[in-house]
């Protein structure tokens, strides 16, 4: 019995302190203000939960408490005493650091923990009502995926923050979206496109294929149909387009909402970005789709449409990684921008064609045998009587002395915007410096020290490496014995507590294919690259990170030619390495793109479990079979997988086979050398699974008993 529960009756036995606050945040407060609570607050948290009676005792409670060092007196209240931040502290951490960067105007990618709130504090917050924080500007808030989205906007509706959503394409338009294809479900008349086919095929192709906004798309279907379209009757517009009346400022300069949201995607609108607070939930990636045999037709095809002085892929690349004679200087002077009809109507065409043919005139070359070229691009100008600012790209290329495209990006001019703040759990600096702005710097909420903390403490996440393997599964070596091992030892563990796990997207069927033979009835998977800002792991127990994936080194390599950087894999200056080390200058901005993927998708996969600190019976085991996490990050190591071979599974299943049996038994009934017999069974001593009766055989010899025979052994 502690101080805080002597003298004051039976009510205030066995006093969770958490679970006192955790009552008093659910009643009518969260956690952004922090975990101090006002006295009034705590009086009433006590008694609701039946250890007061009375305001007199919930005092004499929460004094005695004081002194026994279980809680704190502040300015503000009371905070529990505990080894790290709490949940609380780490909110309102984020959401000060979120308000000055505003206030000033600053860019930045604020170090925000998983369940810190980076989604909750921009989204609950009555921006309008703090001018001078926002800056009387727009707050526009950038989600990773569309569940994301919604999520968010589900914030902003129940605080009652003024909110609204910026749709794509598919949900803003009914014929975008297929319900006037023919043969829709919806029963609507079928209509056709521009070009004959199908009205979704037909954005399909103008959005996706030509990279056109789908305004311009919208334009031309409109105009063809001579302003009669089935998204646009009685004399309304689409709501793809009215979705932008009095976005993101109304006609007199106001803004009306508190919060915009919308997807990464939106930020190429200029007008989401000029003079807007933008906030970017997890990095964005502006990465081009860079398939060098369709963009060598898409730039033949261009090339022929302003009757440039060359006219094919192979003259134009020869011309800077070869040995053809081509006046650069000449063809740069002819580039110009098509006639309008050819971003439409050519099957080839592409909207970044003529800034991506100027990036690569412009190319110089680094590193590696790589060539980058950049240029500013202005999107054309493709539907009549347009208003309102550019749309203006910076295309960067990467290309090999092989003329392979490796890397193209089409970032959006993030300049204009009067601040841009990124929230992400593991920042990889150079991929936002490569995705946003060059300046780009990191903020930090919390120390290392004090997340790990709170990571044990408060979220009650525990990461149990298993094994010291890297077993890096990106594409082939997934070694399904093992992680049959490990699933079969934690369902037996764990039963219904175990369901879920993460893995390579190339091995992800046989993942689950492996929890439904460990008995799950419908197990639950993701993989990496679909980790980020997922919320279906939040109730769980137990996971599994199964395995890890990793850049190439010629993946890397096209980054650091990208960013200008010096950096070489140790395994090509010295012989006999086999790691996957970098040396050189920037050999730190190699290693951390590296573990951008490798390193960062584990923990963002362990991040998808507890993900709810203020629930005091949240948290979670995850066990990873991998050893690429830092130390720090690991709160337990145990040993590798010990895969059974057929001797081993012949013994055990003998012993299950039959009512307790002895080291004599087995060798009387097998062909088993009895040192195998004896290795094998005291390896299985100390499982649950096996009981051991000592000296009740004959000749006091051990009895084994067991309901199972596992594959393997591992320690859960």
């Amino acid at each position: 019995m502690t101080l805080a529960t002597q003298s004051v009756g039976s009510d205030a036995q066995n006093i969770n302190w958490q679970s006192v606050f955790n009552q008093a945040y659910s009643r009518s407060l969260t956690f952004e203000a922090g975990d101090d609570l006002k006295h009034g607050r705590l009086v009433n948290a006590l008694q609701d939960l039946g250890k007061a009676g009375n305001n007199a005792t919930a005092g004499t409670i929460i004094r005695q408490a004081v002194q026994a060092g279980e809680l704190e007196k502040t300015t503000d209240g009371y905070k529990i005493v505990r080894d790290g931040p709490g949940t609380g502290d780490i909110r309102q951490s984020l959401k000060t650091k979120l308000r000055a960067m505003m206030e000033n105007g600053e860019n930045g990618v604020i170090q925000s923990p998983t369940s810190s709130g980076k989604t909750y504090t921009p989204s609950t917050t009555h921006w309008r009502s703090h001018p001078e924080i926002a800056g009387e500007q727009p707050v526009v808030f950038l989600s990773g995926t569309t569940n994301a989205r919604d999520d968010a906007i589900t914030k902003s509706d129940e605080s009652h923050a003024t909110a609204k959503i910026l749709y794509g394409r598919n949900d803003a338009c009914p014929l975008a979206n297929g319900e006037y294809d023919s043969g829709n479900d919806e029963g609507n008349t079928p209509i056709s496109a521009p070009d004959g086919s199908e009205p979704s095929e037909w954005f399909t192709t103008m959005c996706k294929k030509r990279g056109l906004p789908v305004s311009v798309a919208h334009g031309k279907f409109e105009r063809e149909h001579d302003g009669t379209l089935p998204c646009c009757e009685n004399g309304e517009k689409c709501q793809s387009t009215n979705q932008w009346v009095d976005i993101p400022r109304n006609d007199d300069g106001e803004v009306d909402y508190d919060v915009l949201h919308a997807t990464h995607e939106f930020a190429q609108v200029p007008q989401l970005i000029e003079d807007c607070n933008l906030i970017i939930d997890e990095r964005p990636d502006f990465t081009l789709d860079n398939n060098t045999g369709r963009w060598r037709k898409r730039i033949k095809s261009y090339l022929k449409a302003i009757d440039a002085p060359v006219k094919r892929w192979e003259e134009l690349m020869m011309g800077l990684t070869g040995d053809r004679d081509i006046d650069l200087d000449r063809l740069h002077d002819t580039l110009t921008e098509p006639e309008p009809d050819w971003f439409t109507t050519d099957s080839n065409a592409h909207a970044l064609a003529p800034g991506i043919v100027e990036a690569i005139v412009t190319a110089e070359e680094q590193d590696h045998e790589r060539w980058v070229g950049t240029t500013d691009y202005t999107y054309p100008t493709l539907n009549p009587n347009h208003e309102g600012p550019e749309q203006k790209r910076t295309i960067r290329i990467v290309f090999d002395s092989e003329n392979d495209i490796r890397l193209l990006q089409a970032i959006p001019d993030f300049s204009e915007a009067r601040c841009v703040i990124g929230l992400d759990a593991y920042p990889t600096m150079p991929k936002w410096e490569g995705n946003t702005l060059p300046s780009i710097e990191k903020k930090q909420i919390v120390s290392d020290d004090e997340r790990h903390k709170w990571r044990r403490n408060q979220r009650n996440l525990t990461i149990v490496q298993v094994g010291d393997n890297k077993n890096s599964w990106t594409k082939q070596n997934y070694n399904e014995e093992k992680v049959r091992v490990l699933c079969n030892a934690l369902r037996r563990k764990y039963g219904d507590g175990f369901t879920t796990g993460v893995t390579s997207n190339r091995f992800e069927d046989d993942f689950k294919k492996q929890l439904a033979k460990a008995g799950i009835e419908t197990p639950d998977t993701i993989h990496f690259g679909n980790e980020k800002s997922v919320e279906d792991f939040d109730s769980e127990r137990v996971g599994v990170v199964a395995g890890c994936i990793s850049l190439s080194d010629e993946d890397i390599k096209d980054w650091i030619a990208l960013l200008g950087k010096d950096a070489t894999p140790k395994r090509e200056v010295v012989d006999g390495y086999q790691g996957q080390a970098w040396v050189g200058e920037d050999a730190d901005v190699a290693e951390e793109i590296l573990a951008d993927v490798r390193e960062n998708g584990v923990l963002q996969a362990c991040g998808r479990y507890a993900r709810s600190p203020q629930q005091s019976d949240d948290g979670a085991i995850v066990f990873v079979l991998t050893n690429v996490l830092p130390d720090e990050y690991v709160d337990k190591k145990v040993d590798d997988v010990d895969v059974f071979g057929s001797k081993e599974k012949q013994i055990l299943d003998y012993v299950a086979s039959n009512d307790g049996v002895t080291v004599r038994t087995i060798i009387d009934n097998t062909d088993i050398s009895k040192k195998h017999i004896n290795d094998t069974l005291n390896k299985c001593r100390g499982y649950s699974w096996m009981q051991v009766d000592e000296g009740a055989g004959h000749y006091n010899a051990d009895v084994f008993n067991t309901d199972c025979c596992p594959d393997g052994l591992v320690e859960v």
